[in-house]
């Protein structure tokens, strides 16, 4: 707790999922071979993933004519889900790099660096908070896909110490023009699934992170704002830099929202349809090995939703203490002056920050409560036209 915690610290996790796509991390220079060479290796990721999507569409449209497939193709469906996600939340964050990269060193000049300040303001709390969910959800995702990856080897050797017959299964439901059972095919195309499905988890896993992670640094300098005003006295230049302090950080917020609420609206209008659809496939009729891989999947669904919704309405909470911070101050010993300016700076901290979904929705629990309601509904909907004994 001696230990100063670094500002880089709150966005290691997401940082090192940037690496690892080719995105060039915060603070790496960007005009030299290696960032080329990164980019290169970003644009070829991106462009594989888009090459599943499409075939993962193609597959699924001349599945869709037979009524036989309909579990398959509510299988499919999801996965068809999660990699569009995925290409719009990455390319959200690879269109305003620029912005994004502003923000963070923005907060970097605000955030607290000496140990009487980190103490004050609860810096390593929020560290430790930042540490525990990423690296929960991190491991999370990542034991998601690879068992989704992965599965169909252990299912291969299954049947194949069962039956003596080795029957090639690919992670994933995708139209090939060649056979892929063919030996040296099948290596090919198994490998080309696993680089897609990873990319595709990885481009949802470092946006979300990054985005908790912004918000959790506003969250602290709001916090910085309340414990400043709580202490303020007959004192007007302190009340002058909290005032700039939450201009700028509400201003940050506005940036943020322009950034992410093209992709949170995306997010919110495709997660009700996934969870459903994962839901119905864990409740149906399919083999344990499958039956465990979409209830890591619902799981993994309901808490990234959950997780951009508790972080929205975490920022909700912290910029809504300001002005009761204020008046718990001991303003009722300054003069008039400072009284009426203080006034002003509640009035406006009553206007509460928050992130909207295209100004559709706030980004809030509210709202996840919503989502899984309508899960719900389309849950039941779909169980009652699908009846397995009628098949």
């Amino acid at each position: 707790m001696n230990d100063l915690v670094r500002f880089e610290s709150f966005i290691r996790v997401p940082e090192i999922f940037y690496g690892m796509i080719g995105i060039t991390r915060y603070g790496e220079p960007r005009n030299t071979t290696k960032a080329r060479l990164k980019q290169l290796f970003f644009w070829s990721s991106y462009a594989n993933t888009i090459f599943c999507l499409i075939i993962e569409h193609i597959y699924f449209f001349r599945a869709a004519g037979n009524f036989t497939n309909f579990l398959e193709l509510t299988a499919l469906a999801p996965c068809i889900g999660f990699t569009a996600l995925s290409i719009v939340k990455i390319m959200t964050i690879k269109l305003n790099e620029a912005k994004l990269n502003g923000i963070l060193d923005r907060l970097k000049e605000l955030f607290p660096v000496t140990h009487l300040e980190q103490t004050r303001y609860r810096t390593h709390q929020y560290n430790l908070e930042s540490q525990m969910v990423m690296k929960s959800f991190s491991i999370l995702y990542m034991i998601l896909i690879w068992i989704f990856n992965l599965l169909p080897l252990v299912s291969m050797l299954v049947n194949y110490l069962m039956s003596g017959v080795l029957v090639r299964e690919l992670p994933y439901f995708m139209w090939y023009w060649y056979d892929w059972h063919r030996e040296g095919l099948y290596e090919i195309t198994f490998f080309h699934q696993n680089w897609g499905a990873f990319d595709s988890a990885v481009f949802n896993l470092c946006t979300d992170l990054m985005f908790c992670a912004v918000i959790l640094l506003m969250c602290l300098q709001f916090d910085i704002i309340a414990v400043r005003l709580r202490a303020a006295k007959d004192d007007p230049q302190e009340l002058i830099s909290c005032v700039q302090l939450h201009q700028t950080v509400l201003e940050l917020g506005d940036q943020l929202e322009s950034i992410f609420s093209p992709s949170i609206l995306v997010n919110f209008l495709g997660s009700s349809v996934i969870i459903c659809l994962v839901g119905f496939q864990a409740t149906s009729q399919i083999s344990a090995f499958d039956l465990f891989k979409f209830v890591l999947f619902l799981i993994s669904s309901l808490v990234q939703v959950f997780l951009l919704c508790y972080y929205g309405n975490k920022l909700i909470e912290a910029s809504s203490q300001i002005p009761y911070a204020a008046f718990q101050g001991e303003w009722y010993l300054a003069d008039v002056r400072y009284r009426k300016s203080l006034l002003f700076l509640m009035a406006r901290a009553g206007k509460w920050q928050k992130l909207t979904a295209m100004k559709f929705s706030v980004v809030s629990l509210a709202s996840f409560t919503g989502i899984l309601s309508t899960a719900f509904s389309y849950f039941t909907l779909l169980k009652t036209i699908y009846d397995p004994s009628e098949k």
